[in-house]
């Protein structure tokens, strides 16, 4: 399995305060936020025909991907960046934080219930 990948995101900042795009590309998908209580996770499922982007607009916490067929396992943290997950990875996003985790997702397509497939993602 090919590492996640992540790209940083680019603060701008005057006396009014920051500006940060965070998923600057056009979206066909679907944009929504996900939260988390502290110590709780969300996700463990995997999509063969969609890839998504996560991004923490507050609190910390890590995105963890496994190869539903090999086993193989790697993490992102969320902390100043966006983590992309492709399709066919299960991945679930843990809270590490001591406060809720607030995530921006950003979906390659519309949500299809029929191409969601529950796969339990270990604890990092």
């Amino acid at each position: 399995m090919e590492p996640l990948r992540t790209e940083p995101i680019h603060k701008h900042s005057d006396g009014r305060g920051d500006l940060r795009k965070v998923h600057p590309e056009a979206v066909d998908g679907e944009v929504y936020t996900v939260t988390a209580a502290v110590g709780a996770s969300r996700g463990h499922h995997f999509h063969r025909n969609m890839g998504e982007w996560f991004t923490s607009l507050s609190g910390e916490g890590q995105v963890v991907v496994e190869d539903p067929i090999t086993g193989e396992r790697c993490q992102a943290s969320l902390q100043g960046q966006r983590v992309y997950v492709p399709a066919g990875l299960a991945h679930a996003l843990f809270n590490t934080g001591d406060t809720e985790l607030l995530v921006l997702a950003c979906a390659e397509a519309a949500h299809d219930p029929e191409d969601v497939f529950p796969h339990t993602v270990a604890t990092p």
